[in-house]
């Protein structure tokens, strides 16, 4: 059931284990502010306080919409006992499904078109610098064709998941190439690394 309710009337449920960076909740709140729009809250009528709802999902919305100023927020209403709402809290950021990777650069390369990615950064998790290397790496695939004259990705992303001692030796071995040879980043490194390897193999067959 849904319903506005007195965002005076809505407590956290102090058994909430989900944290939003105060990076990412900056970005929460200006995206309320700027657009007006946010998912409904999920809640439950509170246990023992009279008049008062107890929030299931969406703890971060609701200080931001407070600092906001909000005095009705929209929010479901579910009839969960104590126990399902435990079960709630304990899967609710679980059972999120995750992005595509060559998806999500599509995506927001399809934004840098029509932002500033400085002003873009300030919406989305991902920071200007990180923006900023995307489009770079696309104008410098648009000034260079392909071999064989096709069109050339703008960039490529590599997916692959590591143990945490793979992790810590990958990431040794990088930091230590992008130190030797005064490289500007870890993608450059890599590629570094690369033509290291190649070059010893070729010199040892």
């Amino acid at each position: 059931m849904y319903r506005n309710l007195p965002a005076d009337s809505l407590i956290p449920h102090p058994e909430n284990t989900n944290r939003m960076s105060r990076g990412f909740f900056k970005k929460l709140r200006k995206n309320i502010d700027e657009l007006g729009h946010y998912e409904s809250l999920t809640v439950r009528r509170h246990p023992r306080e009279a008049g008062k709802y107890e929030v299931l999902n969406g703890h971060a919305r609701l200080q931001a919409l407070r600092e906001l100023g909000a005095e009705r927020l929209k929010c479901d209403i579910w009839p969960v006992s104590d126990s399902q709402a435990r079960l709630y809290l304990a899967v609710l950021n679980k059972l999120s499904g995750s992005d595509v990777p060559e998806l999500r650069m599509n995506l927001l390369f399809a934004l840098m078109e029509g932002h500033d990615e400085k002003k873009l950064s300030a919406h989305i998790p991902e920071g200007a610098a990180y923006l900023a290397k995307l489009k770079a790496l696309s104008q410098e695939a648009d000034e260079e064709p392909a071999e064989d004259g096709s069109s050339r990705p703008s960039s490529v992303l590599m997916d692959f998941h590591l143990t945490p001692e793979q992790h810590r030796t990958v990431s040794k071995a990088l930091a230590a190439t992008c130190e030797r040879f005064d490289l500007p980043d870890m993608a450059v490194g890599l590629t570094k690394m690369a033509e290291v390897c190649l070059d010893a193999l070729s010199a040892s067959g």
